[in-house]
């Protein structure tokens, strides 16, 4: 009887220990799948990509229906982060992220400088040369100081029922994300008929 005791014993031993190693040697594999790690195969830097929660497109989990999604990826190395969107009466929110997946800020349209989407990330140097330059963009932004070098921003728009549908998807095509550097021009920031941004109007 004590033989079989252990015998069963040593097997669950030698099983446990299979599984073990098995989990180590997966871990390579499954570890990097994280949430940066699989934007980064699927979008470029730099380019707003609205995203849905099944297919192949399924970058997100967890994606609320009632919402419509889109991500912006941006690389520190190629400048600072600028992103703006057109005013919508939707409720919408923008959390900033780094690549392990960490909330560096979080804003939404009730917190958001006139209701708009308007975020400039950059890091503390290029904060200084902000302050030195103050561009005319810089006014209307929030301004996120972040020393990441790489990260994702996840855009969320409210659509309460189907008659906003056409109205999220509008509001996220005109979203840009683009990399920015203070005392550069930036694109596209007040558009055609407003003063060109990073240059202030000339007095007199």
């Amino acid at each position: 009887m004590r033989w079989r005791i252990a015998y069963y014993v040593l097997c669950a031993l030698i099983l446990a220990a299979i599984v073990h190693i098995s989990i180590i040697l997966l871990i390579p594999a499954y570890g990097t799948q994280d949430a940066y790690a699989i934007i980064s195969r699927n979008t470029k830097p730099f380019a707003f990509h609205q995203i849905s929660g099944t297919g192949t497109d399924a970058l997100l989990s967890d994606i609320d229906p009632f919402f419509a999604y889109g991500v912006c990826r941006f690389e520190r190395a190629r400048g600072g982060l600028f992103m703006k969107g057109p005013k919508i009466d939707s409720f919408w929110s923008a959390t900033v992220l780094d690549e392990d997946g960490t909330v560096i800020y979080s804003l939404n349209s009730r917190t958001a400088i006139d209701g708009r989407l308007d975020i400039i990330l950059l890091d503390p140097v290029d904060i200084l040369r902000l302050r030195e330059a103050q561009p005319i963009e810089a006014e209307s932004a929030i301004v996120i100081e972040s020393e990441v070098k790489a990260g994702f921003v996840v855009l969320r728009v409210l659509m309460p029922d189907e008659s906003w549908n056409e109205r999220a998807r509008n509001f996220m095509q005109e979203v840009s994300c683009d990399p920015y550097r203070p005392g550069e021009t930036a694109p596209d920031a007040n558009g055609p008929d407003e003063t060109t941004p990073g240059q202030k109007t000339p007095s007199g």
